[in-house]
């Protein structure tokens, strides 16, 4: 038996360990010419993908809501309005990032009188805030209806090592552990 014949896996894997190993290591340099034109098309074939590729449908009993610059600018409240609404007086008090945190347990009422079935927050409530212990009551109201968001901090020099330290929803909310609770995610 020849001996290409008897080492052909060996000679198979080690060619695929080369290529393998050339493709990974021309990706790090993107600036060798011809190299650099299939990694522009790989690119552009991903970007295809996402747009043209098949669409998961829409439902229409998912309800998302952002909160962005024009959003925190906006009031489009009158006095009369505000005068018989606790939420949109809180709102009209402060701004955002110093609102009492009564806002968002008046919200849940609000969609869960509404029929929502689940809400979650994307947001960090990392420390105390005025308004806790309603928003609390709240979260404990609807404790299997609420996901409150938790964050990862990396911290550390970039290049020495960065350890990841978590974030949880402050202890005058969801109590310590944080993380351990089911509502935090």
């Amino acid at each position: 038996m020849h001996w290409l014949h008897r080492h052909r896996l060996w000679i198979i894997a080690g060619m695929c360990i080369f290529v393998t190993t050339s493709v990974l290591l021309l990706h790090f340099m993107p600036d060798v010419p011809f190299f650099s034109n299939v990694w522009r098309g790989e690119q552009n074939v991903e970007d295809l993908l996402r747009r043209e590729g098949r669409k998961t449908p829409t439902r229409a009993d998912f309800v998302f809501v952002g909160i962005d610059q024009n959003t925190l600018e906006f009031q489009p409240f009158d006095a009369a309005q505000v005068e018989n609404n606790r939420a949109l007086q809180l709102m009209a008090a402060q701004p955002f990032a110093t609102r009492s945190r009564e806002v968002w347990a008046l919200l849940l009422d609000r969609l869960f009188d509404s029929g929502a079935r689940l809400v979650v927050f994307d947001l960090i409530f990392g420390v105390a805030k005025e308004g806790d212990a309603e928003f609390r009551a709240a979260l404990d109201r609807y404790r299997d209806k609420v996901v409150l968001g938790a964050d990862f901090e990396f911290v550390g020099e970039r290049d020495v090592g960065q350890q990841a330290k978590g974030v949880p929803p402050t202890a005058s909310l969801i109590p310590a552990p944080g993380f351990k609770d089911d509502r935090v995610g």
